[in-house]
């Protein structure tokens, strides 16, 4: 086989290999503990079906052997009992002996014994002869015994004129002389049809078995996999903001470490956090003290045309390194929460914004309803009252700037969560830029003019902000024109969040 063949053979053997492995993690159960539970019941099962198997395949001359000798001690004992007994009170102690397909009968005579249809096996003689062993000296015995252990899976029919009682044993007929010459008869009698290759004591054995490990398994897997949950919930709580409590470092070791792990990680991405908002800070009140000499100095350029571009590209720099450090600090927000009335919270903002747009030439009239939730505290929740105050304020901005002007807001909870709801009448966006709008910098107005496209991080800081809070933010296009910003929070945040 050349190299080329050898490479594709092991390419394509790979992307098979690649291919059941995307299938089988598709299958259900998909948490560990259910995989760990199926893998616990599928293995007792395995185990348990096999030993099974052995035991009657290969395991015979144990099994059956143990039965003849305790089917002949029970015969035994039950001689010897009416032996010792009073002819008058034999009826009565038959009565309580007999079970099943076994029969019991006093006689004069013995029993007549014919010869069984089916050649007797070694476990018969080893039933006959561990019998005749258990009588006491004198007790004479005739017995024909039908078989104990014949092929495996298949039993012998019952003599002529034998019902078929559903049990399944050995089948015998044994006559024991007792000592005042009266004969006690044994009769069993083997059912017809196929013996069942695993026995229904040891199906309900392998069942107790299995129910026993599912929950054995649950509840310690459950405990093992714990740490794992917490976790995959503290790298939630950190995505969504950088200040949370370290996670605790308990459990086994893996876990341990996988906890020391997260929480370097977490320090260290948390000292990156901050060295980068302190260069932009640093950054940023550098460039002031030029800025402001340089707009000191274009006063007295010429001509005024030249003045007022000059001015105007100065004030742009300032505004975009402000906004900069904003959208840096709405990444580490350290803000103490406090209780906060979103609806009395948006009704200040929505008046700040009437004023702010109301009279401006060359804009549309600014039109805002807002629709509240029911109840005194139907839309109050725990919140850093100036980060949430800027998420909304950059929303509704954003919904009056590219809005015409028209905006609804609707503010509504639903159990833990509670939502606000900005729409517009605008022109909505491209289904392609419904999430790259969040990019940092990102503007659908390509001009790059700042006062039609903005700085590109309104929606940038507004989404940071949400996350911190434990929610997000999410835009949708309407059906009957205009988008749609629906804010979701929830009412209280979490531990160490």
């Amino acid at each position: 086989m050349s190299p080329a063949s050898a490479m594709r053979s092991a390419t394509q053997a790979a992307r098979r290999s690649l291919s059941v492995g995307k299938l089988l993690s598709a299958l259900p159960p998909r948490t560990l503990r259910g995989r760990v539970v199926l893998a616990l019941v599928c293995g007792i099962m395995l185990i348990q079906v096999v030993s099974m198997l052995y035991v009657v395949s290969r395991g015979g001359p144990f099994l059956y052997s143990s039965v003849a000798r305790q089917a002949a001690m029970r015969l035994a004992g039950q001689a010897l009992l009416l032996d010792a007994a009073r002819p008058e009170a034999r009826a009565s102690i038959i009565g309580q002996m007999v079970q099943g397909a076994s029969r019991i009968a006093i006689a004069s005579t013995p029993p007549a014994i014919t010869t069984p249809g089916i050649a007797p096996d070694v476990y018969s003689s080893i039933f006959e002869d561990h019998l005749r062993g258990l009588l006491a000296p004198g007790m004479q015995l005739t017995c024909r015994v039908d078989g104990i252990a014949r092929d495996v899976g298949h039993r012998p029919p019952p003599p002529p004129g034998r019902a078929d009682d559903g049990h399944y044993d050995i089948g015998y007929t044994v006559g024991v002389r007792l000592h005042d010459g009266m004969w006690v008869v044994f009769t069993h009698v083997l059912p017809a049809g196929n013996r069942p290759w695993i026995p229904e004591p040891m199906l309900w054995d392998l069942g107790w078995r299995i129910v026993g490990v599912a929950l054995l398994g649950l509840l310690v897997v459950g405990w093992m996999t714990r740490p794992l949950r917490m976790l995959a919930d503290a790298a939630d709580e950190f995505g969504a903001g950088l200040v949370r409590a370290p996670l605790p470092e308990r459990g086994p070791l893996e876990i341990r470490r996988a906890a020391q792990a997260f929480n370097r990680m977490q320090d260290r991405i948390r000292q990156f956090v901050d060295e980068r908002g302190r260069l932009l800070a640093a950054i940023s009140h550098d460039l002031r003290t030029p800025v402001t000499r340089m707009r000191l100095r274009a006063d007295q350029m010429e001509p005024p045309e030249l003045r007022e571009r000059f001015v105007a590209d100065l004030d742009e720099i300032k505004n975009l390194l402000s906004t900069t450090i904003d959208f840096v600090r709405s990444t580490d927000s350290r803000e103490e929460t406090a209780e906060v009335d979103v609806t009395a919270l948006l009704e200040s903002l929505v008046e700040d914004c009437r004023d702010l747009h109301t009279g401006h030439a060359g804009q549309p009239e600014v039109r805002i309803t807002l629709h509240g939730a029911d109840g005194e505290r139907a839309t109050r929740l725990k919140a850093q009252p100036l980060a949430l105050k800027r998420c909304l304020s950059n929303l509704l901005e954003n919904a009056v700037r590219y809005g015409g002007g028209q905006v609804d807001i609707e503010v509504r909870e639903a159990g833990d969560m509670l939502s606000v709801a900005i729409r517009d009448q605008g022109p909505g966006l491209p289904e392609h830029y419904v999430d790259t709008v969040f990019e940092p910098f990102f503007r659908v107005e390509h001009s790059r003019n700042r006062q039609t496209g903005g700085s590109g991080l309104g929606l940038s800081i507004a989404r940071n902000i949400a996350r911190q809070h434990g929610g997000d933010i999410t835009l949708a296009n309407r059906q009957d024109g205009g988008l749609e910003a629906l804010l979701r929070l929830p009412r209280a945040r979490r531990a160490g969040a």
